[in-house]
């Protein structure tokens, strides 16, 4: 952990040195100066790319061909300016009913309209003196969006439909794909068309293509041109309307590229090289920790057997000996025997941890569950409740160290009465209850459990109770209000 908290304030003092080493790079003296240079710097470009090769080109006589309030795009959608909408509604009642109920006084605009609408739904054909005189008052559009040629085109058939283009091709709208210059704008969005009439010189389109404005006409500029010569001139040119910008116009983000210095590249380098380094050597550290601990408890092992072996003798001997000693020696003879027995068990099982197989490290044997129970109850002289009695094949020694840990908790930091209940069934299900309330997250973060109560703990834990659980292929279970403690594993 420690070796971990190095590593972190090495790095962070190594990324805060490259913040403080770029912002101590040189700037402009102020932000104006900065905003002047990059302004000088966007006309030379503009200047420079207007010479360029286009992929598309449109000349400024064939745009004026055609009205501009039918090439923008509010020309799309109602204009609520000239009319109400109860006027519009009016004008809709009108072409579903095929006829006008009354009288109805409105404006010229409306008017027409309405003759408009009628004569698409009676199929009754308009002369071309109908369109002129709207072209003439600059009437073009229909009051709910779009031109009056756009929506009498899409109602005539084919051979129609070619004739009227020839006279009134110029008062379609410029979504309309009909329209001349239709083929050659669509791959700019409505918003680019709409800022290059308004007069702004450039814009850049989705697909980064650059389209620029002037007095000859538009010109589309292929991001493979105009790229190299924005780099060329350390100009950077995007279209982000989120992006730190030192200058905008239309839709362009312009920043001056200032080029990354040798120092920094070679810092940023080092400091890869460092973390890298000090990863591959924790994960060198912990394992040479492993293999020592493992050999320490491999060596432990072996030499434990030679005394626990001659311990064993020692006891056959007491054994047979054992209806010839008083009462008091007797006992003492039994507590060395359990000793014995605890000992040579806690070295077979020691053995375990030196193989990464789950059956090793947790034997199993079959026993009468209740008969283990007494023995690992007994000692507490605590009862029991169990739904079955059953012979089942266990990891009785860790599972018995698990339960006495969790009594030993109970007893130490619980209230009240300690209850046992076990069920069997497809899990084996040991719950230890006491009417105590168990610490939530937070109090077990902070450890709030006072030094007293820890040291007279003599259990190895719930963290590691729960850690042999899982080994196990079972696990903890803690509940609070009151406090349950459950052990579960598969059968």
């Amino acid at each position: 952990m420690i070796r971990f908290q190095h590593l972190g304030l090495l790095v962070t003092g190594l990324i805060t040195t490259g913040f403080i080493a770029m912002a101590s790079s040189p700037l402009p003296t102020t932000t104006q100066e900065s905003a002047i240079d990059l302004q000088s710097l966007w006309q030379q470009f503009y200047q420079q790319a207007d010479q360029l090769a286009p992929q598309q080109k449109i000349s400024q006589t064939e745009i004026n061909h055609y009205p501009k309030l039918l090439l923008l795009s509010n020309s799309q959608y109602p204009d609520f300016s000239q009319l109400k909408w109860q006027e519009i509604q009016k004008l809709w009642q009108a072409r579903q009913n095929c006829r006008v109920d009354q009288p109805y006084q409105a404006n010229a605009n409306l008017k027409d309209a309405i003759e408009f609408e009628l004569a698409l739904c009676q199929k009754r054909p308009l002369a071309n003196s109908w369109f002129n005189k709207q072209l003439n008052n600059k009437a073009l559009l229909h009051p709910s969006g779009g031109s009056f040629a756009d929506r009498y085109l899409a109602s005539l058939d084919q051979t129609t439909a070619n004739s009227f283009l020839v006279q009134h091709q110029n008062q379609l709208t410029l979504a309309n794909k009909a329209h001349p210059l239709h083929p050659l704008l669509s791959e700019l969005e409505p918003k680019g068309v709409d800022a290059l009439l308004s007069g702004y010189r450039a814009y850049l389109s989705k697909k980064n293509t650059l389209w620029l404005n002037n007095e000859s006409g538009w010109k589309a500029i292929a991001v493979n041109q105009w790229q190299p010569l924005a780099q060329a001139m350390k100009l950077q040119i995007v279209n982000s309307p989120t992006a730190s910008c030192s200058f905008r116009y239309s839709n362009l983000c312009l920043n001056i590229t200032t080029p990354e210095s040798q120092w920094s590249r070679w810092a940023l380098a080092l400091c890869s090289l460092i973390i890298t380094y000090l990863v591959f050597r924790s994960l060198h550290q912990r394992r040479q920790d492993t293999k020592e601990r493992q050999f320490i408890l491999q060596l432990l092992t072996h030499e434990l057997r030679t005394p626990i072996t001659s311990l064993g003798l020692t006891v056959e001997l007491f054994r047979d000996q054992f209806d010839n000693l008083n009462d008091h020696t007797q006992q003492a003879v039994w507590r060395l025997m359990a000793d014995h027995q605890r000992l040579a068990q806690l070295t077979e099982t020691s053995t375990g941890y030196l193989t990464t197989n789950s059956d090793v490290q947790f034997p199993r044997q079959r026993a009468d569950i209740t008969d283990w129970l007494d023995h690992c109850l007994g000692k507490y002289q605590l009862p029991y409740s169990i739904n079955e009695e059953h012979e089942l094949e266990l990891p009785y020694y860790w599972l018995g160290i698990c339960l006495d840990n969790l009594i030993k908790n109970a007893q130490q930091h619980g209230k009240g009465e300690i209850t046992i209940d076990v069920q069997v069934d497809k899990v084996l299900r040991i719950q230890v209850s006491d009417r105590g309330h168990f610490p939530n997250f937070i109090q077990r973060w902070f450890n709030i459990v006072p030094p007293s109560s820890r040291q007279a703990n003599m259990g190895i834990g719930l963290t590691i109770v729960s850690r042999l659980m899982k080994k196990m292929g079972g696990r903890l279970i803690c509940q609070r209000k009151p406090t349950r403690c459950i052990l579960e594993l598969p059968l």
